[in-house]
Formats: C-alpha cells, sequence, structure tokens
C-alpha cells in the first residue's frame, strides 16, 4: 500500500515547526550529502544554478518589452514544495522572497482544495497582500510533480512597464489608493495544460494599454519555467530524487550558516541607528486626488541589531503611519528591499537561497509606512520609500564593516528619478510606460573606489540604459540628447558615480503626458546620506514645456538644445517659446504634450565616502578631463588649485576654517534643547513628528529623554484616526512590532 503524501500545508507547517525548535531549516544538522561527498554536492548546485540562468537568457529573447528584453528586469527561481528558494538566476534580487510569499500565501490560502493545484497549472500575481512589491512587477508560478507528489515550484518574475494606471502608468505618482494603481491579479490560476487561458489574456487585452506586452512577457515567463521543469527532471534522472529532496534542504541550511558565518567574520555586534524623512510634495498639482492633495514627510526610523551569533535585525518602530499615497509598503515590499541588501552586500557568493532570509528579521510595526494596515492602500510606488530605506541600511551595515577592518565592502547608495509616459503613440494607439533607461543608473562610492558611472543602482545591480532608439520604438519620443552632468555626483575621498540626464521631444502625437518624480520626490538625494564626510549627490530636476517653437527651428536648421540645462537656458533668453513650462525638483505630472513639446530628467548622482578634502588630485584631474567636472566644482568640492601644494594649503585653510565654525556638542545640545521643549518647528515636521508618536510610545519616550523634558510637544492635528481594516479571510504575510518585554 503506498503511503500517503502530506498536503502542503502539513509540509510547510512542519517545516516552519522544526525551524521554530532547532533553529536550523528542515532540523538539519548534519549535511550529509555536503559531507559524503563535497564535490558531487557541488556540482548538483552548479547544475542548477545553470539551469535557470541558461534559461533567464533564453527568455530575453522571446519577451516583448523593452524592460525584459532591452534592460533585464526580470528574474527565474526554483523553490522547494514548501515555498523556500532553492536557487535564483541573475537579475532582480527584490524577488528571492517575494515569490516564496506567494506560495505560502496560495498553501496557506487552500489552494490545494479550491482551486486545486495540478500539473499544468500556472498561477499569476502582482498582489502586495499575497507577497507582490506593487503593481508592475508580475509573478508567473508552475507546479513541478513526480507522479502524484509536487516536488517543486518553478517562478518567475517581470517588471511590466505598463500595468493599467490611470497615470504613471506603471508606478503611479499620484493616486490615493490601491483603486487607481492598474491591473491586479491577486494570486490567482490563470492557465491549465501549459497554456494560459483564453479569459485570462482576454483581461490582460481589455484591461490594459499595451497588453502585447504583459502577455508575451507572461509567455516568456512561463517558457522559460517549462523549460526550468523539463531540464530539472533531467537532473533528478541523474542524481535521484531521493538526492534531490536532501541536498535542497541542506543548500537552504548551509545558505543560513553560511550567512551567519559572513556576518560573524565581517561586522562588530551592535545596535546601529539611522532614519529617512522622504518629502512628498503634491498640493501644487492642480488635478490631484482630493485625498492626496497634501505635502507631508514620512518619517522611517531604522535600528540595524547585529547579534553576537551572527544575525541580522531590523525594527522600525516609531515610523509614521500609511497614508493615501502610493508610497507605502507592507511586508512583500520590505521583505524584497531587505533581499536587494542582502544579496548585493553579504550574499553574494552564488548560493542566493532562503537560507540568508532564515538569518534576519524584520520587524514592521502594524499600521505604519512600513507594514499599512489598509486593505485599499496604495503601494505601487512603494519604491520611493524603499530605497531611501534600504540606502540608509547599506550605510549602517558600512559604518560596521568599517569598525571591523573592511573597508573594501562598503558601497553607498544611489537615490532614483523616473519616467512615466500615457497618451497616444506615435501610430495613434493608446499607450503607457515607465522610461526604464533609470536602470543604468549610476552607483555610490565604494569604501575603496568611486561609484560607477551609469551601472549598478541599488535595486537592480545588472540593470543597463538600453538603447535610445528602442526607446524611440516604444514611444512617441525623440532623444535630442542624453549625457553626462558635470558637478552632479556625491562628492568625497571617493566620489558616487556621476549624474546623467536626458531630453525628449514628443514626436507625431497630440495626446501625451508624462510624470517625473524621484524617490524621496522632493529633494531625495538629501536622504541618501554620505558617509564618514561624504556628500549626498546633488539634487534631480525635471522639465517640461508645451507649445513649444522647437517644429519652427527644426525647419530653419538651426540649434536645438541636448540637455536639459541648455533647454532650460534656450526658454529663459526666448530662443525657444513656449506656452508654458517648467524646471525644478518638485514631483510633476505635465500638462497635455503634442508634437514638438519637450520633456526630460537630470537623475542622481551616487553617494560619497570620506572628506572631500582627502580626494587625491590626480584624480580629480581625470574627472576634469573626461568632463565630469568643472574647474569651478573642482575648487568648491575639493579645494582644488591646480597643483599639489597650492591644493594642499587651501585645504589646511578650510579644515581650520570648519574648526573655527564648530561648536561643542553640549552646546549645540542646550540650543537644540530649547526648541525641543516649545515644538519649534515647520508645519510639515510637526505633523511628521506627531504621526510617528500616534503609533508609537517608544518613540516619545526616547525624544523625552534625549532632550531631558518632560511634555511630548507635539500633538496631532488636521488628519482623521482612519479605521482602517487590513485583508480579512485569508492568510497573507505579516510581521509585526518587535514584542515589548512584558509580551515576550
Amino acid at each position: 500500500m503506498t503511503a500517503q503524501i502530506p498536503s502542503l500545508l502539513q509540509r510547510l507547517e512542519h517545516s516552519e515547526a522544526l525551524f521554530e525548535q532547532t533553529g536550523r531549516y528542515q532540523g538539519l544538522d548534519t549535511l550529509t550529502q555536503l559531507e559524503t561527498d563535497p564535490l558531487k554536492f557541488e556540482s548538483f548546485h552548479a547544475r542548477l544554478l545553470s539551469m535557470i540562468i541558461s534559461t533567464r537568457e533564453t527568455m530575453k529573447y522571446i519577451a516583448s518589452s523593452p524592460a525584459v528584453r532591452d534592460f533585464e528586469e526580470f528574474v527565474i527561481g526554483l523553490y522547494t514544495p514548501e515555498g523556500d528558494a532553492i536557487a535564483l538566476s541573475t537579475g532582480i534580487m527584490v524577488h528571492v522572497h517575494t515569490l516564496s510569499e506567494f506560495i505560502k500565501f496560495i498553501i496557506k490560502n487552500g489552494y490545494e482544495d479550491d482551486p486545486k493545484i495540478r500539473p499544468g497549472d500556472i498561477f499569476e500575481n502582482n498582489e502586495v497582500w499575497a507577497g507582490g512589491v506593487h503593481t508592475p512587477d508580475v509573478m508567473t508560478l508552475i507546479p513541478v510533480f513526480d507522479g502524484d507528489e509536487l516536488i517543486a515550484w518553478v517562478g518567475a518574475v517581470a517588471h511590466e512597464l505598463e500595468a493599467g494606471t490611470y497615470e504613471g502608468p506603471g508606478m503611479s505618482v499620484l493616486t490615493p489608493d490601491r483603486y487607481g494603481e492598474g491591473l491586479h491579479i491577486s494570486a490567482e490560476k490563470v492557465g491549465e495544460d501549459d497554456h494560459f487561458r483564453a479569459d485570462y489574456l482576454l483581461r490582460l487585452r481589455m484591461g490594459l494599454r499595451n497588453a502585447n506586452w504583459w502577455i508575451l512577457d507572461d509567455k516568456a515567463k512561463l517558457s522559460g519555467c517549462l523549460m526550468v521543469r523539463e531540464a530539472l527532471g533531467k537532473i533528478i534522472e541523474e542524481f535521484g530524487l531521493d538526492y534531490y529532496k536532501q541536498a535542497t534542504k541542506e543548500l537552504i541550511e548551509e545558505g543560513r550558516r553560511e550567512f551567519i558565518k559572513r556576518v560573524k567574520a565581517t561586522m562588530v555586534p551592535g545596535t546601529y541607528r539611522g532614519l529617512t524623512m522622504p518629502v512628498h510634495k503634491r498640493s501644487h498639482v492642480p488635478f490631484v486626488h482630493p485625498l492626496a492633495n497634501n505635502d507631508f514627510i514620512d518619517l522611517v526610523r531604522q535600528e540595524m541589531t547585529v547579534t553576537a551569533d551572527g544575525r541580522i535585525e531590523l525594527d522600525y518602530e516609531g515610523s509614521t503611519g500609511w497614508s493615501f499615497h502610493p508610497f507605502n509598503c507592507a511586508p512583500g515590499p520590505m521583505n524584497g528591499g531587505f533581499w536587494i541588501t542582502l544579496t548585493q552586500l553579504l550574499n553574494y557568493d552564488g548560493r542566493v537561497n532562503d537560507g540568508a532570509y532564515l538569518a534576519v528579521k524584520q520587524y514592521l510595526p502594524e499600521g505604519s509606512i512600513v507594514n499599512a494596515s489598509y486593505q485599499g492602500v496604495a503601494t505601487s510606488l512603494a519604491w520611493w520609500t524603499l530605497i531611501p530605506i534600504f540606502a540608509n541600511v547599506w550605510r549602517l551595515m558600512g559604518i560596521s564593516w568599517y569598525a571591523r577592518g573592511f573597508t573594501e565592502e562598503i558601497l553607498m547608495s544611489t537615490p532614483t528619478c523616473m519616467v512615466g509616459v500615457t497618451g497616444f503613440d506615435q501610430f495613434n494607439s493608446p499607450t503607457g510606460y515607465n522610461n526604464f533607461e533609470m536602470a543604468g543608473e549610476s552607483c555610490g562610492a565604494r569604501g575603496v573606489a568611486d561609484g560607477l558611472d551609469c551601472g549598478s543602482p541599488i535595486w537592480n545591480s545588472e540593470g543597463i540604459q538600453g538603447d535610445a532608439e528602442v526607446w524611440e520604438l516604444t514611444g512617441p519620443n525623440a532623444y535630442l540628447g542624453r549625457s553626462f552632468v558635470p558637478d552632479h555626483q556625491g562628492y568625497g575621498r571617493f566620489r558616487g558615480g556621476s549624474a546623467w540626464q536626458s531630453l525628449w521631444m514628443v514626436r507625431n502625437s497630440e495626446l501625451v503626458n508624462v510624470t517625473l518624480s524621484a524617490s524621496g520626490c522632493m529633494n531625495g538625494g538629501v536622504f541618501h546620506k554620505g558617509l564618514f564626510g561624504g556628500y549626498p549627490p546633488a539634487g534631480w530636476k525635471c522639465l517640461w514645456a508645451t507649445g513649444t517653437n522647437i517644429k519652427d527651428l527644426i525647419a530653419r536648421g538651426e540649434k536645438l538644445p541636448s540637455s536639459i540645462d541648455e533647454a532650460e537656458q534656450m526658454l529663459k533668453d526666448g530662443t525657444i517659446t513656449a506656452e508654458d513650462y517648467y524646471v525644478g525638483p518638485d514631483n510633476q505630472w505635465s500638462p497635455n504634450l503634442r508634437d514638438g513639446d519637450l520633456f526630460g530628467v537630470l537623475y542622481y548622482g551616487g553617494v560619497g565616502y570620506g572628506d572631500p578634502l582627502e580626494r587625491d588630485v590626480a584624480a580629480i584631474e581625470k574627472d576634469l578631463a573626461n568632463g565630469l567636472m568643472t574647474v569651478d566644482g573642482a575648487r568648491g568640492a575639493y579645494a582644488y588649485r591646480g597643483d599639489d601644494a597650492s591644493t594642499a594649503a587651501e585645504r589646511d585653510a578650510r579644515r581650520q576654517a570648519r574648526l573655527d565654525r564648530s561648536v561643542p556638542a553640549q552646546e549645540w545640545w542646550a540650543t537644540e534643547r530649547a526648541r525641543a521643549q516649545t515644538g519649534e518647528v515647520s508645519e510639515l515636521v510637526h505633523h511628521m513628528f506627531a504621526r510617528s508618536a500616534k503609533l508609537s510610545d517608544a518613540v516619545v519616550e526616547q525624544f523625552k529623554a534625549f532632550w531631558q523634558i518632560e511634555e511630548f510637544p507635539y500633538t496631532q492635528t488636521g488628519e482623521p484616526d482612519f479605521a482602517a481594516p487590513a485583508p480579512v479571510g485569508f492568510y497573507y504575510p505579516r510581521s509585526s512590532s518587535r514584542p515589548r518585554p512584558d509580551e515576550a
């Protein structure tokens, strides 16, 4: 008589119980396969890894949208029956654990019984309550069976350039809730017998402007999953099913142990504190939804604890609450942001699996900006909160590495900007897309070297700009220029990567709207702080100009602008005339643009590391020769005076001037304490403190203790106390506040 196979829910609960009891994945004490034959074990892992990486490379040529085909915003991975990551391809590492949460959502919500999980089934998700990050990140998932037993899952994720948002178009800037952020696929079965259902494809065609991108990308992801399923069968044939089951468990447990070893070897145990304060301005936009018509600051407090036994814990106690904007986070987005940090900074040796996840913990206070409690919350631009958050976590990790002597591990961050286009394209068809050339943004400085110019942003280390010609085919925009911007990098002993800018002309369309925004929105670079004297990058800016005379300039053969800076100057001196135009750093949604009008964005550079007065003169002169700095910029930032002796003398003078301006910490504290007692801050800052205090008594007590005052001066005003229920009736990922001593 054949033994009954436990249900997936039983297996998942058993796995979780074993980890809770032992602290080891599946309770493994001995890694039998690894210890018995390490070469075979390495060969097995190499086969799995090469299988999914080679499949990903093939998927690029099947896909449709530029985001996948040209800019590589996708990934594919192999998972255990319980939903734990075994191996992941190269690509957007954010989705190591988001796919895990999707699988566990399916299991814990009884999908085995209804709608059932059978060979050939296809599941799809971009739902934040089921582990997703935001609307454009779309997951495709298939089960792998051996007879009647489900032995694995294969999943793929791609970022879609168009998700049906009424503005944005994939990442909405202004929507107050989920009901304006596009097409939600909420952990649904969308196909059987290895084919997508016709009604699902019809839904995509009816709900999206550029449905072919999503549909063909879905088919590319499905093809990749099927290729992995077939190749996995051959690997199991070679190694045996029993070996596969045991070795995949050991890979994850080994990943946990190796992660802990790296933390213990390179980081100093202790608690590291930081905060970010993204500023969002929307009250100036004439057509924003009433719920979203406000200016505000979202305070995110971070406490990173490195434990003596090699674990990392992140606690966000004291962060402000969720609100009616698309920058909210939930456990899915926060896990995704954490995974980018882990894979790029700590877990980068090829063993990318859920072992590292078992050695970390995030405490996300329920109802806060990092763990919204409202079912209708908007998260389509969660990245505008995530990127500043985890940029600061990178910074905190850098402090720990520096303390341990591993300065070569330090990597600073990069803020992010974005352009979205909606309207009608050059072929008079409805269109919507985000220009993903931002995937080639410059990265921050290293602890031992300058940041890369135009490469490796915080959220995708493999992203590239792509060809301008591809974007010109994608939508009604012609490039007038794309170039580096002098003096636009975070200054430091090692500078961040240089900023660059793009300028477009609307081409053959009479109805185009663009959104131009940045992480942290207003001056987001300020919240990407440097380290040990390093500077944040200079601010971003955007441009739009409507009703221009650009077509007349073309007809007369006159010079056209090739950058935002040049266009701005030509608008000011009257060479370019316009009915209306804007140049600046505020989050912007343009009026209708038409043939011959302009729009553009100046992206951020990377964050700097170390005191700029310690920068090597030869490095300054190299940047001058390459046009990445001006002489005036070098003088202002680095006290450069043309030769070593003059530069050294100027630097000595500046160091002395710093000392002359400095104030003893005790004197500074006394002055600021007087302000803290009275609450003497701007209305926006008052509101921010009040929102934070509303969710956290601990932050109030910490504030009072630091300033040695009796009363907390910031009270909640002007915002209703929303009764905002979380989703009910099904399991969804949660991670709440750290238990207090009396609750533990």
